[in-house]
């Protein structure tokens, strides 16, 4: 259990703005840690293109194994791509919503995405657009929606 523990400490202190630089990089440093472990959580946890980006923000990325840092950076470059294609389509809904007027609100990844909130957009792992649509619009935004070949889907 102290492994995990160590492995989320890890992961908290590199993707912190405010944990100590040289602490960090002493602990990196230090050879003692379990990159698998950190692989594998930041993995489950969708924040290995995050850990990428504070690390090299940091300037800390030649104090891990060249190995992971060029997984994690393949990682971020294909995060990257497929963020910039969220993008159009999130671009491309919000001129089909306009010229219906049909009133909505991005929402979580994509609206941060869209406000440029991160100095990387490969940073945040996004899944999906999720957006807002006022009750009274729902049904012609979902008509509307499939008509352009948007497919629902379950819900889990």
């Amino acid at each position: 259990m102290g492994n995990l523990l160590n492995t989320y400490q890890l992961i908290a202190d590199i993707l912190s703005f405010k944990s100590d630089q040289s602490l960090l990089e002493s602990k990196l440093k230090n050879g003692n840690i379990d990159w698998d472990s950190l692989v594998k959580v930041g993995s489950s946890h969708l924040v290995l293109p995050s850990i990428y980006s504070r690390l090299k923000s940091k300037k800390l990325l030649n104090n891990i194994p060249n190995d992971l840092k060029d997984y994690l950076k393949e990682i971020a470059e294909l995060n990257r791509k497929r963020n910039l294609a969220i993008i159009d389509q999130a671009k491309n809904l919000a001129q089909l919503f306009e010229d219906h007027n049909i009133d909505y609100v991005f929402l979580k990844g994509v609206a941060l995405l869209l406000r440029e909130q991160y100095n990387d957009i490969a940073e945040r792992m996004i899944g999906d657009i999720d957006l807002l649509i006022l009750e009274e619009d729902l049904e012609r935004a979902f008509a509307l929606l499939k008509s352009q070949s948007y497919d629902p889907s379950e819900q889990t």
